[in-house]
């Protein structure tokens, strides 16, 4: 055995050892737990005493938390080997992107919060020392916290986050001062609620010393826009600009949501009072919303349709008697779900709203028949052209490996018989695939086949030696398809 070898094997195995411990500390709970609830939970609790519920309630909440600390363990050490730099990483020769990727697909755990414990698992995990030793994480007090179930997950991700902002201002002394009191603080005293706002405290007072120009970059490389869709089509947007950008935004907005100036009166008496069924009653929060919606048809129909070589264009996808008007026909076809969408959601929309949409030069309507499938749509000899893309986007609705949520922009057309093997470049023969799912769909031996308009893969022997099929995406048929079963 190498030396490497034999270090990687050590640490493997500590990861193992504190696994099976923090495993055997939950049973103990659970069993606890099944000894307070007893029969129907439901009917238990409707039961109890005020004083029951409350600790049977704190029971089961201290048994989730304790459930918290192998789970991040082990996705750390799954997000561990699955490193890039490794030579063979464990998510990627299962034909996923990530160790969060991989979780998600095993388990159903949404990715993000897979991400958030591979990425707390990682911080927590034993290190490997100068010499090849194990040693203890770098944060060793939150981890044995953690692992006791002293806190949860989220207050020891908010820990870390507020020793690993100081780190680089701090002395080794003030780091262990800190940890010392941050976790006594979350396990003994303070609230979720509290310990965000002392975090957040801490770190504005170690930023204080710290250089103008670094605190702008730092704050420059915290912006993000979120974009969360919900069950209804809409979505909710969570955005943080920094110093220099907020400025342009805030005054975007104000601009669009100051009320508008209406002609005075000299003479109050000829001044007729507003219509009251005409005032704005938007409360300031919808005004915001509006006016966001606002900018982006702007940005829209100020552009040819394609910015930076993205397609900026909004499909509609409608049914023939939608997109005519057939009042009767479309009556029919409203007993089918779906007769209009735009695309990137998946909620159906009404022939009226579609109709008007479809008037609007930023919007393009794509007609489909009862089944979704895109019609009069050309063909092309080598290359999949943008119909043909669109066509796909409205039968695929984007990447359609299993849970891959790319969107239809950041898909490839792809040739499931591959044009080198005579496979035609049609729709038919072509599924959207982004460039990830389509280099391992390319280079790893998956198969694809459509069955009743699904797409099914077969995965390769080193991926699954049973080569068992799995369902592949398109969440539109396959709610359409929950929906008439």
């Amino acid at each position: 055995m190498s030396e490497v070898g034999g270090r990687v094997r050590d640490m493997e195995s500590t990861t193992t050892r504190r696994l099976a411990e923090q495993a055997a500390r939950l049973d103990v709970r659970v069993e606890s737990l099944r000894g307070i609830v007893s029969g129907s939970t439901v009917e238990t609790l409707m039961s109890a005493s005020d004083a029951d519920l409350l600790d049977c309630t704190a029971e089961a909440i201290e048994v989730l938390r304790l459930a918290e600390a192998p789970v991040s363990a082990g996705i750390g050490e799954i997000a561990r080997r699955s490193e890039s730099t490794l030579p063979d990483p464990l998510a990627r020769r299962l034909g996923e992107k990530s160790a969060a990727s991989l979780i998600a697909t095993r388990t159903r755990m949404p990715r993000a919060e897979a991400a958030r414990f591979a990425q707390l698992g990682l911080s927590l995990t034993p290190r490997e020392g100068l010499t090849g030793e194990i040693l203890p994480p770098f944060f060793a007090r939150v981890a044995d916290t953690l692992a006791d179930g002293a806190i949860g997950a989220t207050a020891a991700r908010t820990i870390v986050a507020t020793l690993e902002h100081v780190e680089p201002h701090a002395t080794l002394d003030d780091l262990e001062i800190l940890e010392k009191a941050l976790v006594h603080g979350a396990s003994e005293q303070w609230s979720a609620q509290t310990l965000r706002d002392v975090c957040v405290e801490v770190q504005d007072r170690f930023d204080s010393d710290a250089d103008l120009e670094a605190r702008e970059r730092a704050s420059h490389e915290r912006r993000f826009a979120r974009e969360t869709v919900r069950a209804d089509g809409g979505s909710d947007w969570h955005l943080r600009s920094d110093a220099e950008g907020s400025p342009y935004i805030r005054a975007a907005i104000d601009m669009l949501i100051a009320p508008r100036r209406q002609p005075r009166f000299s003479d109050e008496d000829s001044a007729e009072p507003a219509d009251d069924a005409t005032a704005d009653k938007r409360t300031m929060d919808q005004r915001r919303a509006d006016a966001f919606r606002t900018l982006a048809q702007m940005a829209l129909r100020s552009d040819d349709g394609e910015l930076g070589g993205v397609d900026t264009t909004v499909v509609i996808h409608v049914t023939e008697a939608v997109a005519t008007g057939d009042v009767q026909a479309e009556e029919e076809e409203s007993r089918e779900p779906d007769s209009a969408w735009i695309e990137g959601t998946e909620v159906a929309i009404s022939g009226k709203t579609a109709r008007r949409l479809a008037q609007n030069a930023e919007f393009v309507r794509l007609t489909v028949d009862f089944n979704g499938q895109p019609l009069r749509l050309g063909r092309t000899k080598r290359f999949f052209n943008r119909p043909q893309r669109r066509a796909m986007a409205a039968r695929d609705g984007g990447c359609i490996w299993p849970d891959c949520d790319a969107p239809p922009r950041r898909c490839d057309a792809a040739h499931i018989t591959p044009w080198s093997a005579g496979g035609p470049t049609d729709i038919d023969n072509g599924a959207l695939l982004c460039h990830f799912h389509h280099r391992r769909f390319d280079e790893d031996g998956w198969l694809l086949q459509f069955i009743d308009g699904i797409p099914w893969f077969t995965p390769p022997p080193h991926v699954d030696s049973t080569r068992t099929p799995r369902q592949g995406g398109n969440r539109r048929r396959l709610a359409q398809q929950a929906r008439r079963s």
